[in-house]
């Protein structure tokens, strides 16, 4: 029962810090679940959470909307988003999660020693981003961070930021949780943790988005650089089973 409360506490913190940085609801909540629950039930269950943390941003701050970052960076994110759910159980994730951990922390120190770096804003970078993260985000369930790698490096503002990661985040979820109702992945023992979920995704969403207004851009650029750098570590120790 403890696991269980502790698991909720960490749902609204993850809310919350997504809503400053533009992921990491997934990220944080993901390797907490994965040791309540079998870590496939953990990534899917997260999945809903997911889609009902990005969907209260997206009407928050909906006129915010890059619509030429939505359609470039979305609709790739859709196909693969699709692919990467319908592998699921078919590939090992340990190894995609060591991969892909050790690419954002190369990307992320980089950003930070270099800030006036940044990755090239040309339609085909952002076609890309969008459909690496769509894969990740439909294989691991971690797609947020390789999103935000792309998004960020194209230098528009906060709010423009968050709201455009959370409608991409939306129509990528809508997939993957498709799939993964169709193919009845979720076991039914599992369904009640779906409506306190919701509650709390909207608590810590509107917390988020309260502290989002407030904060300068440069603090959450590099919120966002420290975080993928945390949740690079914190991916790479697990895997190798030392946290």
């Amino acid at each position: 029962m403890l696991a269980i409360v502790l698991f909720f506490i960490i749902a609204f913190v993850a809310a919350a810090v997504a809503s400053l940085t533009g992921f990491g609801s997934a990220t944080l909540l993901i390797p907490f679940a994965g040791l309540v629950i079998d870590l496939k039930q953990a990534i899917i269950l997260v999945a809903f959470f997911h889609f009902f943390s990005n969907a209260f941003k997206l009407l928050r701050l909906r006129q915010s909307v890059n619509w030429r970052l939505m359609r470039l960076y979305g609709v790739p994110s859709i196909v693969t988003a699709y692919a990467g759910a319908m592998l699921l159980d078919r590939v090992n994730v340990e190894i995609i999660s060591i991969a892909f951990a050790s690419f954002i922390i190369v990307y992320a120190l980089y950003s930070l020693i270099n800030p006036s770096w940044s990755l090239p804003d040309k339609n085909g970078v952002l076609v890309f981003g969008g459909a690496l993260s769509g894969f990740t985000a439909g294989l691991i369930g971690l797609g947020g961070a390789i999103r935000s790698m792309f998004l960020i490096s194209t230098k528009i503002k906060k709010e423009a930021y968050i709201a455009t990661s959370a409608a991409i985040a939306v129509v990528v979820d809508i997939t993957r949780l498709s799939v993964y109702v169709f193919n009845g992945s979720l076991d039914a023992r599992y369904y009640w943790y779906i409506a306190p979920l919701i509650v709390i995704a909207f608590l810590g969403t509107s917390l988020g988005v309260k502290l989002l207004i407030r904060l300068p851009e440069t603090v959450v650029k590099r919120s966002v650089l420290i975080l993928l750098i945390l949740v690079g570590i914190r991916m790479l120790l697990s895997q190798y089973g030392i946290f």
